[in-house]
Order: structure tokens, then C-alpha cells, then sequence
């Protein structure tokens, strides 16, 4: 092995395991760090970030991913890796020690800012720590992508090659295509009351992880806990760790919640399985628009599926006895009922991409526009009213809904669509290897998925980051990102349900 390429693995090594020490400092600050810990873990997570931070931008690493950029002899993992590394050095690379300790500082104290603004349904008590954020994100893009608008250089962070350009004919296709939908099935009603009965948590958590097991979430390399917002990190190869809560109104959001969180455990934990890539970079998934697409694959488009419920049902009922009263096939329209709604995270399939396009509306604004913090929630009231056609009641259920600002993730929420579009064509594709649709239906009525999943593994999972997500896409489909999958999709279906 070439000296560079050795000291490029070891080095991104280390890197990871800083990295899963970083991630397990916020994973205990989301769960169960106790209130008046928060000061002292944002240091601790400020001065990881700048140790990491250290390590990954030294003159050595640096040289040695110079040095191997563009050599095709490398085997395909090796060229993957140093690809990533190179994206870095272009753009994260840049930012001084002082920088990263000072925003992961910012990070830590914005989190608890958030909890409490959230918990006083009281915007004006995080609008300042906001403000912070989004001034510290206009300076990182300034440093890491001179050369690019400021809010194309975030959305590059988080998907390779993305930015408004792409964007905004894909979301203004969605905008029509969903408002025409919408249109159709406005006045037509399906009652979904039995979702909104009271249960017993203990219960519904006993069946939510039934749920995660059977999807095959290996509880030997990872665990599920309660947090306010449901999220999954990998703190190393065998330690995947994924969140749940029980807050919602209805009795099927935490099971979509599991059942979506346990879709982005299972790709990292997959792509760990695979040695060539196993604790580096690229043991993960490749951008969260993909990573997304795993999750919300299985939450709607399998987990809403009859199919799906034909065989889970039951056991359902079993947990919550309440249930036992109601069809099958009530169940199954009650969970896939379309009506604009306050929160994303319990957004109905058809609408929930409105809510996507509102934040990116609003992120754009944030960053190549004139608006000011303290006019955000009156902006987010009046884009909800014309995009979801939604009436917003307070800033809990409008602009303090999402955690991801607080996290100084700006440019992250249109991988949400993203995900819908890779997961509809990827599910497009799967059907088509089965052999049809029904193929599809009987797999999920039998209740062993592993044929599902040993699909998802051969043809994404395995490959962690070695594909760019353009690559995988055409890998996979033989086609490029388009919103068509999704659109027929979703008329498909809800023409069935709706009987349109």
C-alpha cells in the first residue's frame, strides 16, 4: 500500500472515532443529560469539534489526498474515500480552529435556547441565539465556497452538486402537482378519530420495537431511546443509536417514527458490514438525500402500504386493544389521510413536501434576501397559509416545530425531498426486479421483509459512500433525479384510497 494511502486511512480512522465521541456527547445531550450539565457539554462539544477539526486539516493529510486525487489505480473504495476527503479540503477544510470552536459552542448553547423557547412557546427567547447561527453559517460559506451563492454553498454540505438551480423547477413542479392533488381530494372525508384515542406508551414502545427487530435492527450494535426530536447517529461501526418519542396526538405517529428511524439505522449499519469500507468515511450513507430516502421509504411507502398493515394489524391490535374494534382497511385510510397540518414530522405523504419547500423558501430568504429574524414567524405563518393552506396557531406548532436550526443545519431540509424522489424511484425499480407490484404486496403480507432488505443492501446499502448520489441514482434506476416516480406514485395511490 502507498504511504499516502496508508496514512490517509489511518488518519480518517481516527478522524471517525473523534467523530463518534463527538456524536455521543450530543446524543447524551438529546436524551438524558441533566439541565444544568448543558454549559459545560456545549465546551466539551466545542473543543471536540476543534480536536477534530485539528486533526483533519494537517499539511500531512492534506498532501497525501493531493496526492492520490485522480489516480485511477486506486481500488474504488480507496478513490471514494480520498474523493471525500477532497470535498472537504475544498470546503470545510478552510475554516480556522477558532471558527469550529467558537460555532460548536454556539451549537450546544442554541439546543438548550431551543428547548426552552419550544417549551414557553416563545420564538423572541431563541431569535437571538438564532440570529448567532445564521450569522456564523453566512461566514462558513464565505470561507468554505467563495465562488458560490451563499446558500448554494450550504446545500452542497449536505448533497454533492445541489443547489437552487436544481431546486427550484424540482419544488415548483412538486408545488403544482400537490396543490392539484390537493384540489381532488379536498372534500372528501375519512374519519381517523380512532388514532387519537389515549393508549398505554409501554405498550405502543413494546410494539414499536417488535417493529424495529422485524425490519432486522440488530439490538447487539445498537439501542433506542426517547428524545424530543426523533433522530438516529452512529456513534461507531456496531453502535447505531436511533431515538423515539411518545409526545405526538395520534397513536401511529411514534410507530411511523420508529419505523422511519430504524430505515436510516439500517443503511449504516449495512454499509458497516461491508470490511473494504467498515469504520471510515464512507461506511455511511452518502448524502442525507439518500440517507433520507431509506427512511421514508420504509415509513410511508412500505409502512403505509395495505399490504404492510394486512400482516402488522393484528399484532397491533394485540398491543392496543382499542384497536380491535376497527377494520383493517379503516385503519389503513385513516393512517394515509391527507390534511394540511401544523407539524412536518406527522405531515401526510402528499403534503408533507409543502412543508419542506416552506423552510427552503424561508432559508433562501435567510441568506440572499432582506429578512430580518424577528419577522420570521409572521414569514412562516403566511408561507404555511398559501403552501400547505394551513392556518398556524402559535410559534410551537409554526417556527419553533424543527431542532434543525438549532443545530445550524441551513441547506439540510431539502434532502427531506430529495428523499422522497430517490425513495419512490428506487421503490420503482424494486418492483420492477420483483417482478410486479403484487410480487411487492405478497412479500409484505407474509411479514418477513429480509427480500426487501437484502434489495436495498445489494443495490445501496453495501456501498456506503463509494457512489456519489448522482451515480447511485443512475446506478440503480438507469436514470437520472427526476420527481416523476414520486408524482405517479402518489396518484396511484391516493386515487385508490380516495376513489377518485
Amino acid at each position: 500500500m502507498r504511504p499516502e494511502l496508508l496514512l490517509v486511512k489511518e488518519r480518517d480512522k481516527k478522524i471517525m472515532s473523534l467523530k463518534g465521541i463527538e456524536a455521543l456527547l450530543s446524543w447524551d445531550q438529546e436524551t438524558i443529560l441533566p439541565e444544568k450539565a448543558n454549559d459545560y457539554r456545549s465546551q466539551q462539544m466545542g473543543l471536540m469539534s476543534s480536536i477534530i477539526q485539528e486533526e483533519a486539516t494537517k499539511d500531512d493529510f492534506r498532501r497525501a489526498v493531493e496526492s492520490l486525487d485522480g489516480d485511477e489505480s486506486l481500488a474504488l473504495e480507496d478513490r471514494a474515500l480520498v474523493h471525500y476527503w477532497k470535498r472537504f479540503f475544498q470546503s470545510n477544510a478552510n475554516l480556522p480552529i477558532s471558527f469550529v470552536k467558537k460555532e460548536g459552542e454556539a451549537l450546544g448553547r442554541s439546543h438548550q435556547a431551543w428547548l426552552k423557547a419550544r417549551s414557553d412557546n416563545d420564538f423572541s427567547y431563541f431569535a437571538p441565539y438564532l440570529e448567532n447561527l445564521v450569522a456564523l453559517s453566512k461566514e462558513k460559506a464565505k470561507i468554505i465556497a467563495p465562488d458560490k451563492s451563499c446558500y448554494d454553498a450550504l446545500l452542497d454540505l449536505y448533497e454533492e452538486d445541489l443547489d437552487k438551480k436544481l431546486l427550484d423547477p424540482l419544488f415548483d413542479d412538486l408545488i403544482k402537482s400537490t396543490h392539484s392533488l390537493m384540489d381532488k381530494i379536498e372534500d372528501k372525508e375519512i374519519d381517523d378519530s380512532m388514532l387519537y384515542q389515549s393508549y398505554d406508551e409501554r405498550a405502543l414502545h413494546s410494539f414499536s420495537l417488535e417493529l424495529n427487530k422485524r425490519m432486522g435492527f440488530d439490538n447487539s450494535r445498537g439501542y433506542v431511546a426517547l428524545s424530543a426530536h426523533p433522530f438516529t447517529t452512529m456513534i461507531g461501526p456496531d453502535d447505531i443509536r436511533l431515538t423515539t418519542r411518545y409526545t405526538d396526538p395520534s397513536i401511529f405517529d411514534p410507530i411511523s417514527s420508529i419505523v422511519h428511524e430504524t430505515g436510516h439505522a439500517l443503511y449504516d449499519l449495512n454499509a458497516n458490514l461491508n470490511e473494504k469500507i467498515a469504520h471510515s468515511s464512507i461506511g455511511q450513507g452518502v448524502s442525507m438525500g439518500i440517507h433520507e430516502s431509506q427512511s421514508r421509504f420504509w415509513e410511508n411507502m412500505m409502512g403505509r402500504s395495505l399490504a404492510y398493515w394486512t400482516y402488522m394489524y393484528p399484532i397491533l391490535q394485540d398491543y392496543i386493544p382499542s384497536l380491535k374494534s376497527v377494520k383493517l382497511d379503516d385503519f389503513y385510510k385513516a393512517i394515509n389521510k391527507v390534511k394540511p397540518s401544523a407539524i412536518r414530522v406527522n405531515a401526510d405523504e402528499v403534503t408533507y413536501n409543502l412543508h419542506i419547500i416552506l423552510r427552503y423558501k424561508m432559508e433562501k430568504l435567510l441568506f440572499e434576501g432582506n429578512v430580518e429574524i424577528r419577522e420570521l414567524p409572521e414569514l412562516w405563518n403566511k408561507l404555511s397559509k398559501e403552501l400547505i393552506r394551513y392556518d398556524v396557531k402559535d410559534d410551537r406548532e409554526g417556527i419553533l416545530q424543527d431542532v434543525h436550526w438549532a443545530g445550524g443545519l441551513f441547506g439540510y431540509f431539502p434532502t427531506y425531498s430529495l428523499g422522497n424522489l430517490y425513495g419512490a424511484a428506487f421503490r420503482s425499480k424494486l418492483i420492477s426486479d420483483l417482478g410486479g407490484p403484487d410480487k411487492l404486496d405478497r412479500i409484505l403480507e407474509s411479514g418477513n421483509w429480509s427480500e426487501i432488505t437484502c434489495w436495498q443492501n445489494e443495490n445501496i446499502w453495501k456501498h456506503g459512500g463509494i457512489y456519489s448520489p448522482s451515480k447511485l441514482i443512475e446506478r440503480v434506476t438507469g436514470k437520472s433525479l427526476d420527481a416523476n416516480a414520486f408524482k405517479v406514485y402518489l396518484i396511484e395511490k391516493y386515487s385508490r384510497i380516495y376513489d377518485l
